[in-house]
This record gives structure tokens, C-alpha cells and sequence, in this order.
């Protein structure tokens, strides 16, 4: 077994360096939002099949095993594919089974997937792993190859720093390579790699043979991951979530490897769908936190809203891959915070006075319900707000998967309601229809898309309105704003007035995670026509509407399937008319409506789906 301590005894420098990231594989699962991708394939050289049977927790270790079962050898492999980072270091104590023709690698690769770089920290070749340990620098057109002799069946740690323009490997605290050549530009994640030869693969020595062990193994005791300290994005603030469903148990999803579990955090604190730490998208380093499960499965909803700010706090803040995003940093007061809310349906982002940053990457899907509002109100900073959705953006490619995740979605159904208080503010709106209410201050609003796409004028509450003559955009509703700026001309806006009713945030903690379009909003729980408003939720009396849809059902057999006001007006009319002129009710038994709403909303809240 590996160090039970889980200690790093290697003595390589930590100066410098800030650690993010730290699995001691002590249990009997790997962390799938860690560790979000296993292979399912066959092997490049058609000797094995990997199979995610083959990677198991045990005795404080993870291991990645090769095994012949009579039928073929069959392997293992995971990595933390999105999970990467753009720079950084990564330590891992393991150790490698001896066995002619098999064997494992320790790797660095690009989240992109691509094939462009590949650093192995280590890739034994030799029957006994005593020789022909090599490290190995794969550039875009060649590769640099190191062996050192040591005994690989030995727990060591390896280590490799990977800053801009340097590459350096260490064993148990010894550098044993360094170069300024075929240095990655791109992010990277830790992999391991399970590999059993073929006849062909002459340059590892030849295939398994009749001294081969039938299980070997790459057994991995831990993993440490640091940021250079001055890319340190710094702490997210502490975040919530929605949970599904609590046992663990066994999935058919490929994606997320042969199990996965509903509770955030098992009994000994393994994350399981969410994962907070630091990520690099678009070349800005984030603290971050995302759902690894797939879109709109497992967990739907981020709450965050610390009631003060601290220092340690990251100003970019990530939030990806929830259909629900709820936050509100109204405590970091002029301190300008960025925040990314990527493949958000719906949601509230609260800011405070600072220069603030928002971006929504929109989503949404054929059977996300129709709520699709995102409400944005800022404080009296001068602040950048990107609206865009995920046909546009790069930002969600590594993080958004699963049937339910739409890479081509252009943001047509989604609509931004926007309040940036005083300030000069600048809102670019790339998808979706929008309500701006700009306030004081020199405001423009813009598009990457030409004047003649659009038609401008002034509506009839004196706001100037802008329609995308091509129906992707939609309607653009803008109060306060001095100037539109398109990609081909900046233009006075023809409509300056402000807006009567500010626009509102639904309060974090009030009615997070329901799904219900907010009160007083349009159809299909879009904002009503020039309203520029989504107010709190009125009470709603279930007790009443539960009874009028029985009487109804009763008179007429057909199940009410308009709005539940109409339905109070006929219910209330029909008690009008004298007794004689009504159809009896038929005798039904005593419905506790409210806790059946309950249920609905704890089913939409846990699954995305309206059921009881």
C-alpha cells in the first residue's frame, strides 16, 4: 500500500508555488468531478481493451491494472481531462508492477484532446522496471526522450514543473530533466495510462509472455497539484448545492466512468459532482466551481453569497455548467470582482460598486422548461457585461456535455435583464433578447454584427428599442443608454429614457432552484413586453387551485390546462350559479395540495423535470 500519511517526503522546493488540488485515493471509488474521464476503447495497437473495471480503490491506493482473463488482457486508463490548468505543478507518489509486456504511463495532456503535446512523466519499458524508465517531451514535430535506471516496483514520487517556456522533471526530489523546447501553450491534465504490447511494438521489448503475472498494476498512492503563485486566482467563496439522489450506484453513462453518487460529500468528504479549485479559461485564471456531472442531471443549482468579503477571495470567479446560478457579491463593495456564469439557463448575479465583469455563456435545451431569464444588477462602477450563449463562446468547451447539452444553441430563448446603476458601462450583447436599464452615467451597449442587421427606434415608453432582423437576437429594450455601437458604425441612441420600475433580483436563498417564472412576467416566463422587470413570486395557494381542478374535473371530466388564475375565476363562478344549474361533484378524496407542490418543486430542483 501506498504512504498512509498521504506526505510528500520528495523535498522538491514549494516556493512559489500555491497547492490546488489533492487526492489521497482512500477510497474505493475514483472521484468522478475530479477525475472526469475513463477510456472505453481498444487499445491503438489492437493488444487490449480499456475498461473502466480495471481502475479500483484499495488499501489508501487507486490502481490502474492490466489483467488477462482467458478472453485478452484488458486495461485501464483515467485522467482529469477538462480538469486541466494552463501551467503549473504536478506531484504523484506511485509504483509499477513487474511484468514483461505490460506496463503504464504517467502523462500530462491537453484538455483540448488534441495530440499536439504530451509530456510522460514516466513510462517504464522494461520486464523487471528496473530499466528503460524513460521520460519523454512530445513537441508538434518530435519528441526528447530520457531513460534513468531506478527500481520503478519502489514507491517514488514524480514531479514535473511546466511554466512559460520551461519544462522540468524531478525523481523523489532530483531533477532529472530541464528544457526551454516543445513547451505546451495550450491547458493540461494528469493522466495515467494502463498499455499492454502487441507483437509489434518492438520498441518496448515484446508482448506479454508465459512468465507474464495475469494482474498488474500501476498503483497510484497520491496526487498533488500547485498553481505558480503569482497565476493564483485565490479562494472561491464558499458555495452550495442541489443534491440528486444519495446512493451510489452503478451507470450506464459513459462519460462518467462505471459509478457515480448523488451527495455532494460522501463520509470521507470525496466530492462527487461539484468540484471547486482553479481553472484557465481564455487565458484568465479563474477560482472556480462546476457541476462534472452532465447538463441538467445531477446538480442544477450554484448558490454564493458571503455576507462579507475576504481578502483570500478571487476577483475572476467561475460558475459552470449549472442550469441555476445563483450569486450574489454585493459584499465585495468596490472591489471589482469578474464573474463567468457558463451554460447557465437562468439565475440571478448580484454585484456591488466595484468595476465589475459579467459574462453569461446562455443555455438551454428542448426540454428545459421555459424559464430563461438571467437578472444582472450592478452597482455604481463602470462595469463590462458580455451576453453570449454556447454556439458562440468558447468558454464552456471544457467544461458542457450530456444529451442534454446543446454546443449549438444560440441563445434565442434566453433573456437578460440588466441593471448597471451609475458608471460607464458597456453591456455587448452577442445572444438573446435583452432589457437594459443603464442608469446614470456614459452607457453604451454593443454588438459584434453590423447596423443593417438590425432595425433602431424608439418605443412608446420613450426606451430605444433594437430588433435583430434575423429573429436570433430578439428585441433589445434599452433605458439610460447614450450609445450603440455596432461593427460598422457608433450611433447616438434615439431613445434615452429611464426605466419606471428598476429591474429586480429574485433574493439568493428565496426561491432558488424552483424553475417557476417569477411573477408578473410573460409568457412562457419570458418579461413581459417593455415591463423590465421579474419580481418575487407571489404566494401561491395550492389548497385553493387543488380544489378547483378536482371540481372541474369533475363537472367535465377534462383536466385544467391554462393559467391556474383562470381557473379560480371559472371555480369562483361556478359556486356563483345556484346549486340545480351545476353538475354534482363527484366524492373524492381529501388532496393535501401544498405538499404536492412541494414534492414537484424538491423533483424540479433535484432533476429539472415537473413530476410528483
Amino acid at each position: 500500500m501506498g504512504t498512509t500519511s498521504n506526505i510528500d517526503t520528495s523535498g522538491v522546493n514549494s516556493n512559489g508555488w500555491v497547492q490546488t488540488f489533492f487526492d489521497g485515493f482512500d477510497g474505493a471509488y475514483l472521484d468522478r468531478a475530479a477525475w472526469p474521464i475513463v477510456q472505453y476503447n481498444v487499445g491503438a495497437n489492437g493488444a487490449f481493451t480499456y475498461s473502466p473495471n480495471n481502475i479500483f480503490g484499495y488499501d489508501g491506493e487507486m490502481n490502474v491494472a492490466n489483467i488477462a482473463d482467458g478472453n485478452g488482457w484488458t486495461s485501464g486508463a483515467f485522467q482529469q481531462g477538462w480538469n486541466g490548468q494552463m501551467y503549473g505543478r504536478w506531484s504523484i507518489n506511485a509504483r509499477f508492477d513487474a511484468g514483461q509486456g505490460v506496463t503504464a504511463a504517467i502523462l500530462l495532456w491537453p484538455t483540448s484532446g488534441d495530440d499536439k503535446f504530451e509530456i510522460d512523466l514516466v513510462e517504464p519499458r522494461s520486464a523487471d522496471k528496473t530499466t528503460l524508465n524513460n521520460t519523454t517531451i512530445h513537441g508538434p514535430n518530435d519528441a526528447i526522450t530520457v531513460p534513468f535506471d531506478y527500481d520503478a516496483t519502489q514507491w517514488h514520487t514524480y514531479t514535473v514543473d511546466w511554466k512559460p517556456g520551461l519544462i522540468a522533471i524531478y525523481l523523489d526530489g532530483t531533477k532529472i530533466l530541464e528544457t526551454n523546447e516543445r513547451v505546451p501553450d495550450e491547458p493540461m491534465s494528469l493522466g495515467f495510462l494502463g498499455y499492454v504490447a502487441s507483437g509489434g511494438d518492438s520498441w518496448f521489448g515484446g508482448q506479454p509472455n508465459a512468465q507474464t503475472p495475469a494482474v498488474t498494476a500501476l498503483h497510484i498512492d497520491w496526487v498533488r497539484t500547485w498553481t505558480l503563485a503569482d497565476q493564483y486566482a485565490g479562494n472561491l467563496p464558499a458555495a452550495l448545492y442541489g443534491t440528486g439522489p444519495a446512493d451510489l450506484h452503478a451507470t450506464s453513462n459513459p462519460y462518467t466512468g462505471q459509478w457515480t453518487a448523488g451527495l455532494l460529500v460522501d463520509a470521507n468528504g470525496n466530492r462527487e459532482f461539484a468540484l471547486t479549485g482553479q481553472r484557465s479559461v481564455e487565458g484568465i485564471n479563474y477560482a472556480a466551481t462546476w457541476n462534472a456531472a452532465a447538463w441538467n442531471t445531477e446538480l442544477t443549482l450554484v448558490t454564493d453569497a458571503p455576507a462579507t468579503w475576504d481578502a483570500s477571495y478571487g476577483r475572476n470567479l467561475l460558475f459552470a455548467n449549472f442550469v441555476d446560478v445563483e450569486l450574489d457579491f454585493r459584499a465585495a463593495g468596490t472591489t471589482g470582482v469578474n464573474v463567468l456564469a457558463e451554460g447557465a439557463q437562468h439565475g440571478n448575479i448580484m454585484l456591488g460598486d466595484g468595476n465589475n465583469g459579467v459574462t453569461w455563456v446562455a443555455h438551454s435545451s428542448a426540454n428545459a422548461g421555459a424559464n430563461n431569464v438571467m437578472n444582472i444588477v450592478t452597482g455604481a462602477g463602470s462595469d463590462g457585461i458580455h451576453l453570449t450563449a454556447a454556439a458562440f463562446s468558447q468558454a464552456d468547451e471544457p467544461f458542457a456535455w450530456g444529451s442534454d447539452w446543446n454546443k449549438d444553441y444560440d441563445g434565442r430563448a434566453s433573456v437578460a435583464q440588466v441593471s448597471t446603476g451609475a458608471g460607464n458601462d458597456t453591456i455587448t450583447v452577442d445572444a438573446g433578447q435583452a432589457v437594459i436599464d443603464a442608469g446614470a452615467g456614459d452607457d453604451t451597449v454593443a454588438w459584434h454584427n453590423p447596423s443593417t442587421r438590425f432595425t433602431v427606434d424608439v418605443a412608446a415608453d420613450g426606451a430605444t428599442r433594437v430588433v435583430d432582423l434575423q429573429g436570433v437576437l430578439g428585441t433589445a429594450l434599452l433605458y439610460g443608454v447614450e450609445r450603440l455601437a455596432f461593427s460598422d458604425v457608433t450611433m447616438a441612441a434615439p431613445g434615452q429614457a429611464g426605466l419606471e420600475t428598476p429591474i429586480a433580483t429574485i433574493p439568493v436563498g428565496t426561491t432558488p432552484g424552483t424553475g417557476q417564472p417569477a411573477a408578473g412576467s410573460g409568457p412562457g416566463g419570458t418579461p413581459a413586453a417593455g415591463s423590465g422587470t421579474v419580481a418575487a413570486p407571489a404566494a401561491t395557494d395550492w389548497n385553493a387551485i387543488g380544489a378547483a381542478m378536482t371540481s372541474y374535473h369533475a363537472a367535465t371530466g377534462q383536466w385544467w390546462g391554462a393559467d391556474y388564475d383562470n381557473l379560480l375565476a371559472w371555480d369562483a363562478a361556478q359556486a356563483a350559479q345556484p346549486a340545480a344549474s351545476a353538475p354534482a361533484p363527484q366524492p373524492v378524496a381529501a388532496t393535501d395540495w401544498y405538499a404536492l407542490a412541494a414534492q414537484a418543486e424538491a423533483n424540479f430542483a433535484a432533476t429539472g423535470q415537473w413530476f410528483v
